[in-house]
């Protein structure tokens, strides 16, 4: 299903407190944590660290959602793209395959297959964030411990490319006290289409009280939904994933710790997800396309405590790899295209954090990164009334950033107000070494190559001032200002080319630096015994020199597009009914985000884009509502879970055409029983078979996936 529920909890004798753990909210505008009812109808808390340090999600002063993984688990939520409905002011911005999607938070949008992103991507301390690169973690969740989204910028304590915010995946470490085992299988068919299917395990293996390891395997197979006519293919982009990881736990003594883990992913998919047609889904390609991505990711952690302050190193190394070969037509060009990509990314993050129940809070570290990405680009762009393009090009840029950073806050009056200032320079040099040509068949013809080093330095001081107030257990309201920080893209030359001859739009080989200011007010309330929860924000961004991507027809580049401004609401409210296992809840944003100050040359080329209008690749709302019951059925100890949902979102537009997607309405349902160690549940997704479609890439569309009937199975015992 794609949206988030509720746990049915387990405990000897299956009691009716238990029973009635199973009805969960979704997920906080202003920190509500995903959690759930317990016998007396209250909303239980849950742990986040989004300040790089455990907290109550609602005593931490910003936006924070979080989800757990045991509630991602009993929905089917297998990736982070299938929780953003429920995730107020946030969309899916591209997705030309399962494995390389991006996210924008609050209208802070980026391009689709190029450059830095704007929302940060963490796979438990270790950021995803590749130079150049603007792909979110792919990553199957099953056993995880939750997933956290942080409304940005968060700049002082997650650095540069998290002007929109951060999304974590957080994984459950090892356990050294138990041997524990969970399996899960699903298997769908997708209307007038295939059949989906997947299998998960995981294997928890304490060797001593000081030593675990735990291991996650899990396989996917989503049936294609595009027809592709000239090839006679009905279930064009069909997909295969398998996913694993291991990590080891040592802890030879309480203040002493060390973890370290590999994760693997591997995502073959055929075609691409960009259509050319939405009703029905299809696609124009005359040749057999594949869009594959994989990545190997090493990480190590060890923390020390030294009572007065925790001192944590985190290292990681991930090797990623992707690729796109395509052959096909949209509006009046055809296009073959070659493109293999190679990105590599190494991270060391060192941080001590104050410990203590004392007035002073304190955290601060330095950070570094050294990465590289690189791609070699075979290109042919034939015009019906455009010249040919030709693009022969090797390209990669080196990165390497240095960063200090500290935040400080100290509680007045016996914690009614708390006072935070925060900072971190960051300094980011990079070099582009490029040996490529573009040629175009005009007359007389046009040929632009390059072959030299271009280099870029950026330094950036990105502060963060909060001020929080709690004038009583149940609530709170907090001010947050803060600025995060993009460097500046680099491009080769050919590229640069490419891009004016085929949109006119005018760009450079160095890009300038953007940055963003977010001004924000939020409050977070538990009230009636903490059986209604209500959260929300409103907010204002300032994005000077805004990077984006444009082009057409596989044909990509960024610009400066010039200044943006925006302002926006986040709202949500859970209520846990006098119904015993109900609960409702609503969640939604809205956003106003305009081009303020464009630049002339991108109106010249995209005369769509002026002052006034949204930014692409950002809706102006979406809304969430949905019910969530469990229930002990008073026979052989069986329980009665269900939940159903409704999800919109507002259209948008693209950069490159300015045609936009359509609104979305897709409801979803569920229902199943719990008996024990076991689980069965019957769903029904996109009931309606809603096509959008969802949004559009350069001159093609994504689709929403279409309406798949099918069962889940789990098992989890308690040893």
């Amino acid at each position: 299903m794609n949206r988030p529920g509720a746990t049915c909890g387990r405990a000897n004798g299956r009691a009716l407190r238990t029973a009635m753990m199973g009805a969960a909210a979704l997920i906080s505008v202003g920190g509500y944590p995903h959690a759930a009812i317990a016998q007396d109808n209250q909303i239980e808390t849950i742990i986040v660290t989004a300040e790089k340090r455990a907290a109550d999600i609602n005593k931490v002063p910003v936006t924070v959602q979080a989800i757990s993984g045991d509630d991602l688990a009993r929905q089917g939520i297998r990736d982070v793209k299938s929780a953003l409905p429920f995730i107020p002011g946030a969309s899916l911005a591209g997705e030309t395959s399962q494995g390389t999607q991006v996210y924008q938070l609050r209208g802070v949008s980026t391009g689709d297959t190029t450059g830095d992103p704007t929302v940060a991507s963490y796979l438990d301390d270790f950021p995803f964030s590749i130079p150049g690169v603007p792909f979110a973690a792919p990553s199957d969740l099953f056993d995880l411990q939750r997933l956290e989204v942080l409304k940005g910028p968060q700049g002082t304590l997650y650095g540069s490319s998290s002007l929109g915010g951060v999304i974590k995946v957080v994984t459950n470490d090892p356990d050294t006290s138990a041997f524990d085992v969970r399996a899960a299988a699903s298997f769908g068919a997708v209307s007038e289409h295939g059949y989906d299917y997947s299998a998960d395990l995981m294997v928890n293996l304490p060797l001593d009280d000081t030593f675990a390891i735990r291991g996650v395997m899990s396989g996917k197979h989503l049936s294609g939904y595009s027809f592709v006519p000239a090839l006679g293919i009905r279930n064009g982009n069909n997909d295969d994933t398998v996913t694993g990881r291991i990590k080891a736990l040592w802890q030879p003594t309480e203040r002493l710790s060390f973890l370290v883990s590999y994760w693997r992913f591997d995502d073959q998919q055929d075609f691409t997800n960009r259509m050319d047609g939405y009703d029905p889904p299809m696609i124009n390609d005359v040749g057999f396309g594949k869009s594959p991505t994989s990545f190997s990711l090493y990480t190590g952690k060890i923390t020390y405590d030294f009572d007065f302050a925790t001192l944590t190193s985190t290292s990681g190394y991930i090797s990623r790899h992707n690729g796109l070969t395509a052959n096909g037509c949209q509006i009046d060009t055809c296009f073959v295209a070659e493109i293999p990509g190679t990105s590599n990314s190494f991270v060391q993050e060192v941080r001590l954090s104050s410990n203590g129940d004392g007035p002073l809070h304190w955290i601060g570290g330095v950070y570094y990164q050294y990465g590289e990405s690189s791609s070699n680009t075979l290109f042919h762009l034939t015009g019906i009334s455009n010249p040919d393009i030709f693009i022969d090009g090797l390209s990669a840029v080196h990165s390497i950033e240095w960063a200090g950073f500290g935040e400080v806050s100290y509680d007045l009056w016996g914690g009614l107000i708390r006072p935070l200032v925060g900072i971190r320079y960051s300094s980011v040099k990079r070099n582009l070494i490029q040996n490529s040509t573009t040629t175009v068949t005009s007359v007389p013809p046009v040929v632009v190559g390059s072959s030299d080093t271009q280099a870029g330095k950026n330094y950036h001081l990105n502060p963060r001032f909060n001020v929080a107030i709690h004038p009583n257990d149940n609530g709170m309201v907090y001010f947050n200002a803060a600025q995060g920080f993009r460097p500046g893209a680099l491009q080769t030359a050919a590229n640069v080319a490419a891009l004016q001859a085929v949109t006119g739009v005018v760009t450079d080989i160095q890009l300038k630096t953007d940055s963003l200011w977010s001004y924000e007010i939020g409050t977070k309330w538990s009230l009636f015994d903490n059986a209604l929860n209500v959260n929300g924000a409103v907010y204002m961004i300032k994005w000077d020199e805004a990077q984006y991507q444009t082009g057409l027809s596989g044909i990509a580049g960024i610009v400066n597009l010039g200044d943006v401004s925006g302002h926006g609401i986040d709202l949500q409210i859970a209520y846990a009914t006098p119904i015993p296992g109900l609960i409702l809840q609503a969640s939604g944003g809205w956003n106003s985000t305009t081009i303020e100050s464009i630049n002339p040359m991108i109106t010249a080329g995209l005369p769509f884009l002026h002052n006034g209008v949204q930014v692409p690749n950002v809706p102006k709302g979406n809304f969430s509502l949905g019910f969530n019951y469990a229930r002990p059925l008073g026979y052989r100890d069986l329980i009665l879970i269900a939940d159903a949902t409704y999800q919109y979102r507002a259209k948008e537009s693209d950069l490159a055409t300015g045609l936009r997607s359509g609104d979305l309405n897709i409801i979803s349902f569920e229902i199943g029983v719990e008996k024990d160690a076991y689980q069965i549940q019957f769903f029904a997704d996109n009931i309606t078979d809603e096509r959008g479609p969802s949004l559009w890439e350069q001159g093609r569309m994504i689709v929403p996936r279409p309406r798949t009937l099918g069962m889940r199975l789990s098992f989890s015992p308690e040893l």
